[in-house]
């Protein structure tokens, strides 16, 4: 079985856009990008603030589970309660 659903999604794929849209209304920007390696240094994906503005680059070469686990773990963070969220993504973010 492929994970994917009858759409031909998989559905951790359709999960991490969703939690992209719920980080937004959070005031976190989320930018997906290939993170290079090099020889004598490790990139990785997690969180800064820029301008005042909190910021979580994501390795798109993560796999879809880690990615929404990164994702998940960053807008707990940053939740204040008010954002309207279905029971599946607060189960998430407990």
């Amino acid at each position: 079985m492929s994970g994917k659903t009858s759409g031909g999604e998989n559905p951790q794929e359709k999960l991490f856009r969703e939690l992209q849209g719920y980080a937004a209304e959070c005031g976190i920007q989320v930018r997906c990008e290939r993170l290079t390696r090099d020889f004598g240094y490790r990139v990785r994906s997690g969180a800064c603030i820029v301008r005042g503005k909190k910021w979580v680059i994501v390795d798109r070469t993560l796999s879809a589970r880690d990615r929404v686990d990164l994702l998940a773990d960053e807008i707990k963070q940053s939740m204040d309660g008010k954002v309207e969220m279905p029971p599946n993504i607060r189960a998430l973010l407990r």
